[in-house]
């Protein structure tokens, strides 16, 4: 049951991995002209775990923290689409960011998500 479970946790991140990069690189894209900051696949392999829509909210790891802390989320956010959001809680993400000290604008949209205040 373990084996099955990190097999499927590794398929959502890896179809999360390639949906960003499609994304990251098709042609009407702002984000492939550099316009959000930060390591995307490193937040993918580091943190992918604690924001999948499958399984309770947990609290980071310092790893993902370390990640998280160089991503510009409010960029992020704004290209987050209804596929992804099949596959990732932005509720969770948002707690991610909010754990890791990472300050989002409350009331302000991620994806279809509005953060609330803390």
């Amino acid at each position: 049951m373990a084996l099955r479970v990190t097999n499927v946790r590794r398929l959502v991140a890896t179809v999360i991995l390639v949906m960003v990069c499609a994304f990251a690189f098709g042609n009407n894209n702002l984000m492939a002209n550099g316009q959000c900051e930060g390591d995307i696949s490193g937040l993918i392999s580091q943190c992918s775990k604690y924001v999948m829509k499958a399984g309770k909210q947990t609290p980071p790891s310092s790893e993902c923290c370390t990640v998280a802390k160089k991503a510009d989320f409010p960029c992020l956010c704004k290209y987050l689409t209804k596929d992804i959001e099949k596959y990732v809680s932005v509720k969770k993400a948002v707690y991610v960011a909010q754990y890791c000290g990472i300050a989002l604008q409350h009331g302000s949209k991620c994806g279809s998500y509005t953060i609330p205040p803390m």
